[in-house]
């Protein structure tokens, strides 16, 4: 959602001055259903966004789709769906009884049905895969891989690697029944605990599996934003376990007053908030000292607590949501009935408005006319000018008709998207590597939680079926999505 670095200072009024660049906006979906709204952070009395379409009542958001502005949720009833925020309607694929649901990018939902298939839910359309293994956990990654965690004969464990829609298992390794697991924003790591065991794994190469021991049974496991730590609570301790990706250790961290369940991170790599196993608050602990900076007093559920981009805490008291500092506890500002909402934290231009003309149609000039080829198309009787006065000159003139309303483009076709990488070198060799029937695809940059991302992409096509014959034909790992690229 953001990137590291400072986001703001908040001023004695309690307001924000934020840095420039995406929007910050705070989306709030309603608990009880009904209209979902969306507000910039700093004007949160006042939105600028509402549903077209009632909401079920929501429970969770999964993740948010950023290039095409879908939020993916899940309502009370376990069931999942996406919010578009461009268009404010709703989408909900078959429904299924689901046992787990995850989701990396928003766009794609995966899910481990109650006939033990894993099945891949998109607003384009759904894939399963039936397993004759029992899936105990589904850890899919921004890339569009999905790792799962089976179980074998006998209660052994084994990890592996799909990316749907092939259905083939590209390798699997042994290791025990995950309890808990994490993955890097950026999703070239994924953690796992088993017991006191941690494993670290890179999910486009799970054979190379490294293997450590905390000191007690794993709790809960957070990685920071770039990385390269990551803070692990144990049941046998009030100390928090650090983890360093490139030592490759752990040790000891961060001393707290008590046994911790729950590890939240801030997106921007400022503080992490741990969850005391009794009481209703939040232990604070700055992300830069390793050190406990103070305690909030807040209730818990799936959106809040959470770090708001001005680096107060927003929490839970009673029927509202109050914006506090972690270090000196004062509220900076209480929003009345805020907690009967669900509560995302997401940088995005979407709602800005367009530019004037950027939906005119382009037109081409007719060598032996001075009518374009697109107006003269669609030419209809001009409508009459209406004469006006101009006071001050005393001279009559004419107003011209107003324009007509701009029209928002449609997606259309399908698009085939073969890798979303961090290095534009790798993007470009990979999509050098690729030829399908003659075509190669491209490279496009874009933007995911505030970093750079470069997709290899080809399209778009006309249907669907056609985009998936030609991604099975390329002999490369894919999948495809609605729209042009």
């Amino acid at each position: 959602m953001c990137a590291c670095g400072r986001e703001g200072a908040t001023t004695r009024d309690g307001a924000s001055t934020l840095a420039a660049g995406p929007d910050p906006i705070v989306v709030r979906l309603p608990r009880a259903g009904g209209t979902a709204r969306a507000f910039k952070f700093g004007a949160l009395d006042s939105s600028i966004w509402r549903s077209t379409q009632a909401m079920p009542a929501v429970d969770r958001v999964l993740a948010f789709d950023q290039e095409n502005g879908f939020l993916a949720f899940v309502d009370t009833a376990g069931f999942p769906g996406w919010v578009d925020l461009r268009l404010g309607a709703l989408r909900r694929p078959a429904k299924y009884t689901f046992l787990s649901l995850a989701s990396a990018d928003g766009w794609s939902v995966y899910g481990v049905s109650s006939t033990n298939a894993i099945v891949r839910m998109t607003p384009s359309g759904d894939w399963q895969q039936a397993s004759a293994r029992g899936v105990k956990r589904l850890i899919p990654t921004p890339d569009g891989t999905v790792l799962l965690v089976l179980q074998e004969k006998g209660g052994a464990g084994m990890l592996v690697r799909m990316r749907p829609p092939d259905d083939a298992i590209t390798v699997s390794v042994a290791i025990p029944i995950a309890d808990r697991a994490a993955v890097t924003p950026v999703g070239d790591r994924v953690y796992l605990g088993s017991g006191s065991g941690f494993l670290s794994v890179p999910p486009n190469d799970i054979g190379k599996v490294e293997r450590f021991r905390a000191d007690d049974d794993i709790l809960a496991i957070s990685p920071t934003p770039s990385g390269d730590r990551v803070f692990i609570a144990n049941k046998g301790s009030a100390r928090l376990e650090r983890f360093n990706r490139y030592a490759s250790d752990v040790g000891g961290s961060v001393q707290l007053p008590g046994l911790v369940t729950e590890l939240r991170m801030d997106p921007l790599g400022r503080y992490m908030l741990a969850r005391p196993v009794r009481g209703d608050s939040a232990w604070v602990v700055s992300v830069a000292s390793e050190e406990l900076v103070g305690t909030v007093q807040t209730a818990w559920r799936p959106d809040l607590p959470a770090i708001a981009f001005d680096g107060t805490v927003a929490a839970l008291r009673g029927g509202d949501v109050a914006l506090v500092d972690p270090k000196s506890g004062v509220v900076t500002r209480t929003i009345a009935s805020g907690a009967l909402d669900v509560w995302f934290f997401a940088r995005w231009n979407g709602f800005r408005p367009r530019a004037r003309g950027i939906d005119e149609p382009v037109s081409f000039r007719n060598s032996g006319e001075g009518t374009s080829i697109a107006a003269a198309a669609t030419q209809t009787p001009a409508a009459p000018s209406t004469i006006v006065t101009d006071s001050a000159a005393g001279t009559t003139a004419t107003a011209p008709p107003p324009p007509a309303p701009a029209v928002a483009p449609r997606q259309q076709g399908w698009t085939l998207s073969f890798a979303a990488v961090l290095s534009l070198e790798r993007a470009r060799e990979i999509a050098a590597g690729i030829d399908v029937r003659g075509q190669r695809p491209r490279v496009l940059t874009g933007e995911a939680n505030g970093t750079p991302i470069f997709r290899v992409v080809l399209g778009p096509f006309d249907s669907k079926d056609e985009a998936e014959r030609l991604g099975k034909a390329s002999g490369h790992s894919f999948w495809v999505f609605e729209g042009a690229p």
